[in-house]
């Protein structure tokens, strides 16, 4: 479909939702093919007109489908704070949302500490919410499959990258690694998981003091450590480790599974481990297949904290990631250190 076509798609959406008058402005692109745009119109009252605003998610419906965020949001809604649904053309892939501001989390975090704290204490809290929505509700299982296949990313775009083959040796090891997470994740507890938790996907909404929720999708039913992992190693926001640890402990108050703090932190760093090789190969994807290279500045904050989880995993004794890390520092790091100086 021509840009010309969906921007005429586009508009008489609009048109049929709302008065004459709106402005249209088309906001930064994501990781996905959807794109924003917020629409600000006029409402008159009684003494004055006031500018408000919505958020328009265009879907193109041949690359993105719009049914699993409108499923989300009616199973997220009652617990957490995610947009109101506006307008829909579910065929067309057109939404119109609420619209929570211009300001994200991560916005919020950048300065004075207290108010860091702040912010963190109400994500933590937002998630352990998030977590008490019973999980017989329609979201597909994080299966063993998934899993796997999204740790293979890490071997099919992020080896490659940096110039890495794995020869017979590295691939047997590499199975057997795969394999071994993969039971450790789905042994873990299940909740609902947003899957993708982090700085840039919640918001301070302008209408609310509780953190509004986006980009939740992709969500599944999982291993209750994968969206802390998400926002406390999240790729764009980078503290020390005895601030993670701070959160893991913080987290595990807030919904006191029955795991000790010392295991439900083992647990933790091996589903991080899972993700960050996932990470490693997805932003080397939307590099290389799609054209965002924005993506590989963050690659070396990702890089740290899978070493740190394989390290903190190997010094407890779990002598798989112990070996596993051992084999990255010896056929891995010395080339991704080449890549990435």
């Amino acid at each position: 479909m021509s840009q010309v076509s969906r921007h005429d798609e586009m508009m008489a959406f609009l048109n049929a939702h709302l008065s004459a008058g709106f402005e249209v402005q088309s906001l930064a692109g994501d990781a996905s093919f959807r794109r924003y745009h917020r629409i600000y119109f006029d409402v008159k009252g009684d003494e004055q007109t006031e500018r408000m605003t919505y958020l328009l998610m265009d879907a193109p419906p041949e690359k993105e489908s719009v049914v699993e965020f409108l499923n989300v949001a009616d199973i997220f809604s009652e617990t957490v704070n995610v947009p109101d649904i506006i307008a829909r053309d579910v065929a067309r892939g057109f939404l119109l949302l609420q619209d929570f501001g211009t300001t994200e989390f991560a916005d919020t975090i950048t300065g004075d500490a207290s108010v860091r704290e702040a912010q963190y204490a109400k994500a933590l809290q937002t998630l352990a919410d998030l977590q008490r929505i019973r999980t017989d509700v329609n979201l597909p299982a994080y299966s063993d499959e998934k899993l796997a296949q999204e740790m293979d990313l890490f071997a099919e775009w992020f080896l490659p990258y940096i110039g890495v083959a794995l020869d017979d040796k590295g691939s047997a090891l590499w199975q057997n690694f795969k394999a071994y997470i993969v039971k450790a994740v789905q042994a873990q507890p299940k909740v609902v998981v947003h899957r993708d938790y982090h700085s840039r996907n919640l918001m301070q909404d302008k209408g609310s003091d509780a953190l509004g929720v986006i980009d939740f999708q992709d969500a599944v039913i999982g291993a209750n450590t994968y969206d802390l992992v998400s926002l406390v190693r999240d790729a764009y926001v980078d503290f020390d480790e005895s601030w993670v640890a701070d959160k893991i402990a913080k987290f595990h108050a807030l919904i006191q599974p029955e795991a000790d703090l010392h295991t439900f932190t083992a647990m933790v760093n091996v589903m991080g481990v899972q993700r960050h090789l996932k990470v490693l190969g997805i932003f080397i994807r939307l590099s290389q297949r799609d054209g965002k290279d924005r993506y590989l500045a963050d690659i070396p904050k990702v890089m740290r904290d899978l070493l740190a989880e394989l390290e903190w995993l190997g010094e407890q004794g779990d002598q798989v990631c112990a070996q596993f890390l051992a084999w990255l520092q010896a056929s891995v790091l010395p080339a991704y250190q080449q890549k990435f100086a």
